[in-house]
């Protein structure tokens, strides 16, 4: 804020006709009265009135930014440090003179935050007790309850006042006599003990007759919440009994709330089943000695028993949302694309069918849509409907919250891309070729991606994927491709096995395919790359395939979904790539292989070139090359 061409004075502030302003607001509140300082600053400057509209405009500063009432004195300081020594000075002769508690608390503490002044401390305590009076609505608490809470954390940074606010707080529980059909009150007594202050055994029963109330309103959030501040209020006293049986009434209000989703929710089992979540939670949690929790530990597993039944009954309940895509043109192309050609040069065409979803757009994706996150959380469930991955809500985890998105949204696209392209071009292979295991080991034999010996592996694998016997691919595929990093990290030189008390490990997946973990697979695998084999294999937020089919989570019926042709596509894509690179058969301006090369700073790269060259050779000039021919153009 500019520095002021002339002084101001306390006559100044009353000639500015500011009462106004606070006179005609319904509510009395700062956010409302900066607006309108501001425009009455306007219509001073119109009428050529600078020394009212100076003082306006510092009103409407002062007004302007929302505070919470929990920030630090630094960061409350930081709102308003603009205001300069002169603004402080004017304040300071003002503050007594204004007649409005909402204002005057707002001046008395930016004095205080800014300049230290113990008597505007003081003085906020009191106007913002006054204000809260004022601002008493219990349907729209908040503005009440953010003043009361403000003056107690005054009062305790000052040590001074603090019955004045506690004497307050308990006025206002007592009027409201238990009956509060909203959260003031609820929101007080949480209050009072975060600070460790009221009477146990007064508020301990006025929470119960509350908690009851809600309970019968079927409140059960509230309800809830009240038997929580009982439990509370029973460990201040140190009576461990009770405190036990007002957490069991606490957790018992999500096997309430399961129960009315019957009544009301359009998705009842997927709801029931989300409270019994919480309700297990909310049970194990319960303090207390082995002995002493038994019954919540036996309430726990009937919920926990119960939510697994809701989980699967409510896979029903989701129906299934469509759009109606047309991707014949696709389809056509890419059964062009390897239409004509000799095996080995169709499967290099197969390979080179898409890539791996781009993890910059995914993100962007995935920003988009963070807005609507905020109000309705994603969570991934599993085909028996048990919750495998959840968006969390909490700021400080928002990019735990877009990898999700992400995740979910690279799934998507994996099963358009298998839909689209691999499966039709995967047909057209098999219509036209008696397709052997011994024809992909001119593929998988000296690969920079395939360790010696391993070869007849990756051969039985990628045979019956292009077969579509997805049950034994993934089956072989996934531990090759798990030894296959270990064995490319190993070439560079990194030491992927722990040691335990003389026992060597081997490291797994889900700490190999992670650059935090090791660097050094940035280097071998491209960022779209990575992160596709991630949420393949590993992310609880992806597919997963590696640790749900080491724990037989998955089902004969899954095994014909795509994305298990997905994931032997990629393997395919990952064994040619070498072979596609060194040929460049494709020029590199073409998106489909941009990933190519991505092993070209292997050491045995230039051995695996020479044995494949030989075979090379003996294709016919047709095949040379897998882009379309221009006959091939055109029929696509």
């Amino acid at each position: 804020m500019r520095s002021l061409a002339f002084l101001l004075t306390k006559d100044d502030f009353i000639n500015s006709d500011w009462q106004d302003v606070a006179n005609s607001s319904e509510r009395k509140e700062c956010s409302i009265y900066s607006r309108d300082f501001w425009n009455k600053a306007q219509a001073a400057k119109a009428a050529g009135n600078i020394r009212q509209q100076a003082v306006l405009e510092i009103l409407a500063v002062v007004t302007s930014p929302a505070v919470k009432p929990g920030s630090t004195d630094e960061f409350f300081a930081d709102l308003f440090q603009h205001l300069t020594d002169e603004h402080l000075d004017f304040l300071t002769e003002i503050v007594s003179e204004v007649s409005d508690p909402e204002l005057q608390a707002r001046i008395a503490d930016i004095l205080w935050v800014r300049r230290h002044d113990y008597r505007m401390a003081q003085l906020a305590v009191t106007a913002y007790l006054q204000s809260a009076i004022e601002l008493e609505y219990p349907q729209n608490w908040s503005s009440c309850f953010h003043r009361i809470e403000r003056a107690l954390r005054l009062a305790r940074k000052i040590n001074h006042q603090i019955d004045e606010v506690v004497n307050h707080i308990e006025t206002v529980l007592n009027r409201y006599n238990e009956e509060d059909p909203f959260l003031l009150s609820t929101k007080l007594m949480q209050l009072l003990q975060e600070f460790q202050l009221g009477d146990p055994k007064k508020y301990a029963a006025i929470a119960q007759k509350a908690a009851t109330i809600a309970e019968l309103a079927r409140d059960w959030h509230r309800a809830r919440d009240l038997w929580t501040i009982k439990a509370i209020w029973h460990r201040r006293d140190k009576d461990e009994e009770k405190e036990r049986a007002a957490s069991m009434l606490a957790a018992e209000t999500y096997i309430k709330e399961a129960e009315d989703a019957f009544h009301h929710h359009p998705v009842p089992y997927l709801a029931a089943s989300s409270y019994l979540q919480k309700a297990v939670e909310a049970f194990r949690s319960i303090r207390g000695t082995n002995g002493e929790t038994l019954d919540a530990k036996a309430r726990g597993k009937e919920a926990h028993k119960l939510m697994i039944q809701y989980q699967a009954q409510s896979i029903e309940e989701l129906g299934v949302i469509s759009t109606e895509v047309d991707i014949s043109n696709e389809v056509d192309k890419a059964r062009n694309f390897v239409k004509g050609k000799k095996l080995q040069d169709a499967l290099f065409c197969l390979a080179l069918l898409g890539a791996s979803p781009r993890v910059s757009k995914l993100r962007q994706l995935a920003q988009e849509t963070e807005l609507l996150s905020r109000f309705a959380p994603i969570v991934k469930i599993n085909e028996i409907g048990k919750v495998v991955a959840r968006q969390s809500s909490n700021t400080e985890e928002i990019e735990t919250a877009f990898k999700l998105e992400m995740y979910i949204t690279a799934i998507d696209y994996q099963r358009c891309h298998v839909q689209a392209f691999i499966e039709p071009a995967r047909d057209r292979i098999n219509l036209e070729h008696s397709v052997q295991i011994s024809d992909f080991l001119p593929i998988v034999s000296n690969n920079p991606f395939i360790p010696s010996n391993r070869e007849y592996l990756f051969a039985k694998g990628l045979y019956a994927g292009l077969t579509g016997d997805f049950i034994t691919s993934t089956h072989i595929l996934i531990p090759q491709i798990e030894n296959s990093v270990r064995y490319l990290l190993a070439k560079q030189g990194v030491i992927t096995s722990g040691l335990d008390r003389g026992i060597q490990k081997e490291h797994f997946l889900t700490s190999t395919l992670y650059p935090t973990n090791y660097p050094e697979i940035a280097t071998i695998f491209d960022e779209d790359t990575l992160f596709d084999l991630q949420g393949l294999l590993v992310e609880h937020s992806g597919s997963n395939l590696r640790n749900r089919m080491a724990h037989g989570l998955i089902d004969d019926r899954e095994f014909g979904e795509p994305i298990m042709c997905y994931l032997w596509w990629l393997t395919l894509r990952l064994c040619c790539l070498p072979i596609l690179n060194y040929q460049q058969i494709v020029a590199q301006s073409d998106p489909w292989v941009s990933f190519a090369g991505m092993f070209k700073d292997d050491p045995l790269f230039d051995e695996f070139v020479e044995d494949m060259a030989a075979y090379r050779r003996e294709l016919d000039a047709e095949t040379t090359t897998c882009d379309l021919s221009s006959e091939e153009q055109q029929s696509g």
